[in-house]
């Protein structure tokens, strides 16, 4: 593969990509005040997101899925990003840690990436756009690209 600013090959840029998403993801989990997300503070949040949701089906979707599943979800959540942040920092499944990657971004962009009717649930949902939209798009470079052959557990392993 041809070398690009005589350092590193395409392959090797795109693990780099790959470990650099993993790692967000994980900062993602860190920046959180755990306990208090578990218990309740993402539920709570996530709830007023659904009531302001411009678009109601939308919202009342979202507060179907979350609303009966308060004590558990925020756990999901938190496992999903730490797997998606392992999965591909190290390379270890990655396509479906980059499939899961994706879908939680698309999540996130649905309900906390659009303007809520009441503004002061989420003034900061134009920030949510970008990261998501930033994200789904590297993910997706990365999944087309097949970025685990390169510096990858599964390449290692030879799983793919």
């Amino acid at each position: 593969m041809q070398d690009i600013f005589g350092f590193l090959d395409a392959k090797q840029w795109l693990a780099i990509l790959r470990i650099a998403v993993g790692l967000w993801w994980i900062k993602s989990v860190l920046h959180k005040p755990l306990r208090e997300f578990v218990q309740g503070q993402m539920a709570d949040w996530s709830l007023s997101l659904a009531d302001n949701h411009p678009v109601p089906a939308i919202g009342s979707m979202m507060r179907s899925l979350i609303a009966p599943n308060r004590s558990w979800f925020p756990y999901l959540v938190v496992l999903g990003e730490v797997a998606v942040g392992i999965g591909l920092t190290l390379g270890l499944l990655t396509p479906i840690a980059l499939l899961v990657g994706i879908f939680m971004n698309l999540n996130y962009l649905l309900l906390a990436g659009v303007k809520p009717r009441d503004r002061s649930v989420n003034p900061a949902y134009q920030c949510e756009q970008g990261q998501n939209l930033n994200m789904i798009a590297s993910q997706v470079l990365l999944f087309v690209l097949a970025s685990w052959s390169t510096w990858s557990l599964d390449s290692l392993l030879g799983w793919l």
